[in-house]
C-alpha cells in the first residue's frame, strides 16, 4: 500500500508542474552578441535596465550610479521581446508596444577618455 500510494504521489507531482517547456511564445529565437561603446546617462535608466544605443542593457541601478557620465564598452548576447498589442478601446496598458533589444548578462568595461 506504501509503494502504490509513493508511485501514485510521484505520477500526479510529475504532471502538476505550471511551467511550459517551451520559451515564451513573445521571445525571439534569434540571438547575437553585440558590441558597443556609449556614454551612460542615469536618466535612461528603467526598471528593466538603462537605454542604451537602442538597447535595453540590463544594469542594476546602483550599477548604474557608479557608471553614470562614464564611456564604456558594453558586449553582451542580444535577444529581440515581441511588442505587446494594446487594447485601444480603454486605457489598459501593458508591456512595451514595439519589439525590444535586451542585453541581458552584459560585460562591461570602463573606457577612459
Amino acid at each position: 500500500m506504501k509503494h502504490a500510494f509513493t508511485l501514485t504521489f510521484f505520477v500526479f507531482s510529475l504532471n502538476s508542474f505550471s511551467q511550459a517547456k517551451e520559451p515564451l511564445k513573445n521571445q525571439s529565437n534569434t540571438s547575437d552578441i553585440v558590441t558597443f561603446t556609449a556614454k551612460l546617462d542615469i536618466t535612461y535608466a528603467t526598471k528593466d535596465g538603462v537605454y542604451l544605443n537602442g538597447y535595453v542593457v540590463n544594469i542594476g541601478y546602483e550599477q548604474a550610479k557608479k557608471l553614470d557620465g562614464k564611456k564604456i564598452r558594453v558586449t553582451g548576447k542580444m535577444t529581440i521581446i515581441k511588442g505587446i498589442k494594446n487594447d485601444r478601446n480603454n486605457d489598459i496598458k501593458q508591456g512595451r508596444e514595439t519589439d525590444t533589444k535586451y542585453i541581458v548578462s552584459p560585460k562591461i568595461s570602463i573606457i577612459e577618455n
